[in-house]
């Protein structure tokens, strides 16, 4: 007579693995808290309602107004003035401000890539709050 064989019968895990899962789901968590300080500390943030409150004629600290013509021309404070003179006095202008608030006001055709341009000088120069305006009136 052979050697009987015994035959093991394993018993398969029943239900859901969730080892996986639970890999997947902490490294989404560990992406997002990575990520989401570069999201807040590279922005550029502008300030709409603070917009109607000043042009509602109330008083404020606003030493800064730039317009920009749509012939490439900038006006800072009712003055025509040169990209590199901007780039000279808006620190000097921030600096006597409060609430160091840059208010932007374009031309109907002017690129946004001008806007945009001068948005970031502003925040390079140390403006705390950035606004745009629709229109100037």
């Amino acid at each position: 007579m052979g050697k009987r064989r015994r035959l093991k019968f394993e018993k398969k895990p029943e239900g859901l693995i969730l080892n996986s899962l639970v890999d997947i789901a902490l490294s989404l968590v560990i992406g997002f808290i990575v990520t989401i300080p570069l999201f807040f500390e590279s922005g550029i943030f502008v300030n709409t309602p603070g917009v109607a409150k000043a042009s509602a004629g109330d008083v404020s600290d606003i030493k800064v107004n730039i317009h920009l013509l749509d012939d490439g021309s900038i006006m800072l404070n009712e003055e025509t003035v040169s990209y590199e003179r901007l780039e000279e006095l808006l620190p000097e202008l921030l600096a006597r401000s409060v609430a160091r608030k840059v208010i932007v006001s374009t031309e109907q055709n002017v690129k946004y890539e001008r806007v945009v341009q001068i948005l970031d000088l502003a925040k390079q120069k140390g403006a705390g709050e950035l606004a745009l305006l629709r229109s100037r009136r």
